[in-house]
């Protein structure tokens, strides 16, 4: 079955057609960190079913936004297109930590979850205004 399209030629939409299923993003966000197994990534998004998992997988390698590496361990890892995501997830990740509240007891939490990385700032600092003193 086809998956289904906003059909709307925007560039939201057409983002959503490949990233807006449940669970698709945060798939990518797991390999931001790098190549993955399919059972790291199952022990690492905790709630999500074998069938739903592997489902979304193939929609990402079928978008060319994840790769399948094949040899003795099968890997999955992020294609630059999938890279390309790192900075909406980081938007998205400082938009909703103000929005955590407190933690409640069914709250999975895995270290590397809740902080956005750092953005790399281009070029030198601006300096401040010129003055005669000494610093």
């Amino acid at each position: 079955m086809p998956r289904r399209s906003y059909d709307h030629y925007c560039g939201i939409a057409r983002a959503l057609d490949h990233l807006g299923e449940r669970w698709a993003l945060l798939i990518v966000r797991e390999l931001l960190a790098g190549p993955r197994r399919y059972s790291d990534l199952l022990a690492d998004l905790p709630g999500i079913s074998t069938d739903v998992l592997a489902t979304r997988l193939r929609e990402l390698e079928a978008d060319g936004l994840v790769s399948r590496e094949r040899g003795g361990v099968r890997m999955y890892t992020l294609t630059d297109a999938g890279a390309e995501v790192a900075p909406v997830l980081d938007a998205l990740a400082t938009w909703g930590l103000g929005r955590l509240g407190e933690k409640t007891p069914g709250d999975a939490v895995r270290d590397h979850w809740p902080a956005p990385r750092p953005v790399a700032v281009a070029g030198p600092a601006t300096p401040g205004p010129a003055t005669d003193e000494p610093v």
